[in-house]
């Protein structure tokens, strides 16, 4: 006999779902790829407890690859049902580089940032476990309205739950561990929220890059190499990142060894010992987190020009500087006492290098180290 809280579920998912919208049922054994093939627009998929396999699907932005799930339809969502010893893991079926994906067939950035058509709507996953992918475990690509809920991503090579090139959406109470370069991460978008997660044995626990409008908020990192980052990156379809707010984070203890896959990607100048960095944004607003035992950092604010070279000048289109960067109510301590030896004269509590930049401001931190040692003071906030 069906419970009756499950019975409950249902009703409301069907109550919330469109007209002539239907609940399509995967359980162990079967697929879960099928029933995305046979769902429509507005469809929910209630996959319960058992580890999957799927035959694999060339993914929608790269054929070349394979990934285990693709949708490609508008308002489709994979909602798992775990039970308390049971969980729902899509699970790489050997040689698959994507674990589920979103995204319309053939989206391109920058093309999508404009073409409506390029564009998926109103998906989203919920209550699955993601393990052992080689690139990303959640990919969601040129998407608006879009939740990830409850989800969890293993051991991927890459990235665990990875939005880019997306519109509003929300990354909320799910877990990401064991990539090579993020575990969430939010890249060229807008108007996202991320909050109540956890990272936990990545290089980076939490990316924001290039993005805006983006909230980072009551999420716990740990065990990474570096905590929470924001990025500005030259040579990307969204040149900038400004206005985001990261505040009310526990970042602490991020002193697991860089493993990064390429020597050169950014990520592996990530020091070991890293608890917030923040690198060439705009007017991003970080406050209210709790930064400690990190053994190279707690927050620092610097200079584009550690990760892109700036001899004899910039990148094209990259400004370096980062500037109107406020640090506010923040609580850093015990941090810096076992620094990367490459940045072993950085290591404080609070690192400000801006090699330029202007309207940066530090207003009412608990801190005991700060460098440039004191004095100079660290700018205030007027």
């Amino acid at each position: 006999m069906r419970s009756t809280a499950c019975l409950l579920v249902i009703g409301l998912l069907l109550a919330a779902s469109p007209a002539g919208a239907a609940v399509i049922r995967v359980r162990a054994g079967h697929s879960i790829q099928a029933a995305v093939d046979a769902a429509n627009p507005g469809d929910h998929i209630l996959v319960y407890p058992g580890t999957y396999h799927e035959a694999g699907t060339p993914c929608p932005t790269d054929p070349g690859h394979q990934c285990a799930v693709v949708v490609t339809k508008d308002d489709v969502k994979l909602i798992g049902r775990p039970q308390k010893t049971k969980p729902v893991i899509v699970e790489n079926a050997g040689g698959q580089d994507q674990g589920i994906a979103f995204a319309k067939s053939g989206a391109s950035g920058p093309d999508c940032l404009t073409d409506p058509a390029q564009r998926i709507k109103g998906v989203g996953i919920e209550g699955i476990t993601i393990n052992g992918f080689s690139g990303e475990g959640a990919f969601i690509f040129c998407a608006d309205d879009w939740r990830v809920h409850s989800t969890t991503a293993n051991d991927n090579g890459e990235y665990g739950i990875f939005p880019s090139h997306c519109g509003p959406g929300r990354i909320t109470k799910s877990t990401a561990t064991g990539s090579n370069d993020t575990g969430i991460y939010i890249g060229q978008s807008h108007d996202v929220r991320v909050d109540h997660n956890f990272a936990t044995g990545n290089v980076s626990g939490f990316e924001i890059e290039n993005s805006s409008g983006v909230r980072l908020d009551h999420n716990e990192a740990t065990g990474n190499t570096g905590g929470i980052l924001s990025f500005t990156l030259p040579g990307l379809d969204v040149p900038l990142n400004h206005d985001n707010r990261i505040d009310h984070n526990y970042s602490h203890d991020n002193n697991k060894p860089n493993t990064c896959l390429d020597p050169g990607d950014d990520v592996c100048l990530v020091p070991q010992g890293t608890g917030m960095l923040v690198l060439a944004a705009d007017a991003n607003e970080i406050d209210h987190n709790v930064v400690t035992g990190n053994d190279t950092g707690g927050i620092a604010l610097v200079t584009g020009c550690l990760v892109a070279s700036c001899t004899p000048a910039p990148p094209p289109g990259y400004d370096p500087a980062p500037e109107n960067d406020r640090f506010e109510h923040n609580t850093v301590t015990g941090n810096g006492h076992s620094p990367d030896p490459s940045y072993a004269f950085l290591a404080a509590d609070l690192i400000y290098l801006p090699a330029g930049g202007t309207g940066d401001c530090w207003h009412d931190n608990t801190f005991m180290t700060q460098f440039p040692p004191a004095p100079p003071a660290l700018p205030a906030c007027p």
